[in-house]
This record gives structure tokens, sequence and C-alpha cells, in this order.
């Protein structure tokens, strides 16, 4: 997955410093838009599916928020709900790119995702709905990107080309108490990868796109659906390290276009608190 971006990007800060009492992470100034390392990161998620002929031209929205904040929101692209299902009739839709994780989230009623497409930003009720259409999914997120940063984070991978082992290690510094339990979940994603999706914006082909490039597609949790509880009531200055492994030998996935998505949220409210990114598995 390659980060693409049409300003340089400035890296001040070491993205993964590793050490047993410091957790850092990078500055960037991408289109002359800054992201504040002093706010909070933010996780939009977009639930689509590749029969959904409104769900091409929501990609292109989530995409649009992410350019402007990069650095600051990452995208999940969850295919899941009736929409996301394989057409053995039709050459173009057989891809199937549900997973567990995606159906767990989309089937929950905490979430109220009624159809596709439908999005959420940080998990966190905006005018008085938690799930919401896209017209509202960039006001949501200018809401969210000037909260108070709540912990940092850093994700680190090795991957193993051979066995196709995946290790992934994620650091977490409260920069302030949390009251509540806490709950760490780590994702797959892969970009740019090719299918038929059904569209209805033009000059795009009608009434689907052929060769559509899916972006930042969930493939599943590295701990579960809902992750892993790692504290309750942290207190600031609370360093916790978790690492996680899966073997990809199974599955077709181009670790060159994968990443890792890792977020912290309220186990019981399920609001996201700080989200991170990795760069695609290296060896």
């Amino acid at each position: 997955m390659k980060m693409i971006f049409r300003i340089s990007l400035l890296l001040f800060a070491a993205a993964a410093m590793l050490s047993c009492n410091k957790v850092s992470e990078p500055y960037y100034v991408v289109k002359a838009v800054y992201g504040d390392t002093t706010k909070r990161a933010v996780l939009l998620e977009d639930y689509t599916g590749h029969k959904c002929f409104n769900c091409a031209p929501a990609a292109t929205v989530a995409a649009t928020i992410r350019e402007s904040y990069e650095g600051q929101v990452f995208v999940i692209s969850v295919h899941a709900g009736n929409f996301a299902t394989p057409n053995p009739a039709d050459p173009n839709l057989t891809a199937d790119f549900r997973c567990a994780a995606g159906n767990d989230w989309f089937g929950s009623p905490d979430f109220k995702i009624s159809g596709n497409p439908m999005g959420m930003v940080n998990r966190k009720p905006y005018n008085g709905s938690i799930s919401f259409g896209t017209t509202e999914w960039n006001p949501a997120v200018q809401k969210a990107v000037v909260m108070d940063k709540q912990a940092i984070m850093t994700v680190h991978n090795t991957f193993n080309n051979q066995n196709r082992m995946l290790n992934t290690r994620v650091d977490v510094k409260f920069l302030k108490a949390w009251s509540g339990e806490v709950s760490l979940t780590v994702c797959v994603i892969e970009d740019s990868i090719y299918g038929g999706q059904l569209n209805v914006i033009p000059p795009d082909s009608i009434p689907i796109i052929k060769k559509f490039r899916f972006m930042h597609v969930l493939r599943g949790s590295l701990n579960g659906s809902w992750g892993e509880k790692i504290a309750e009531n942290p207190p600031a200055d609370a360093l916790i390290t978790r690492s996680y492994s899966l073997d990809m030998s199974g599955n077709t996935w181009d670790p060159a276009h994968c990443s890792a998505i890792a977020f912290i949220s309220d186990a019981n409210t399920k609001e996201v608190l700080h989200v991170a990114g990795s760069e695609e598995f290296r060896p």
C-alpha cells in the first residue's frame, strides 16, 4: 500500500520508537494541511458492498477526507451486508471481501447500521446517530479531529515472505487518565484490489465499474472482532505493549498492499479513543 502524497510529506519524528518508556508519533505536512499530533486520530469506517450502486461515490468521499487529514484520519472499508455478498451469476461480482470482524460490526445492535453505504466516525454519535450517511462524514470528522489526544500509539510489523507469517507489535501510551475499561483492536487492511463495483456516477461505466480499485479493505482482525481488553482505568503515562501473529499462508492477500490498523476504544461505549496505522508488510 503506497502512501502517495500530492505535496511532500515531512517526517519530523520517528514513527516507531519502541523503547520501554517512550512512544512517539510522526508529524505530517500534506497539501499544506497540518496533521496536528496534539489532537486525536480519527477512524472513519465505510460500510460498503460491491453490489451497492452508491458505494463507489461513498469510497471517493472517504478517500477525499483521508487525504485532507493525512496522518490523522484512517479509513477502514468494511464489506458487509446483503450488498457485499458474491453474485455467482455475474463474473464481475464473484469476489467476497467479507470477514468475521466486518460481519460482527455490521450486525452489532450498538452500531445500528441499516445498509450501505453507511459510516461511523470514531464510533461516536453525531447528530444523535452513531452510524450515518456520506453527507455527514466530513462534518463528523471535522468535529472529531479537534478533540484532545487521549493516547499515542505505534504499530510495527515484521513479515516473513517464506512462510507468510505476520507479527505485529502495538505500543500504547496514555496521555490522560481514562475512566473505564479500554480495548485494543488490531486489523489487517488491503489496498489496490481490482474487481467489479456497481455504480451510478458518470463518467465511469454504468451500471458497473469492471475494474474498480478497492482501497482500505478490511481483511480481518488479529485479536478478535472486539479486540482485547488491555486496561481498566488507565492513568496518565500508562504504557501497554501487545504482540500478535497471523498466518497468511492460507489466503491470497498481497502483503505489498497490506497494512495494519490498530485502535483503542472504550470497552463499554465502543468509542474509539485513538488509532494508528503501519506501513505495508515488509520482510
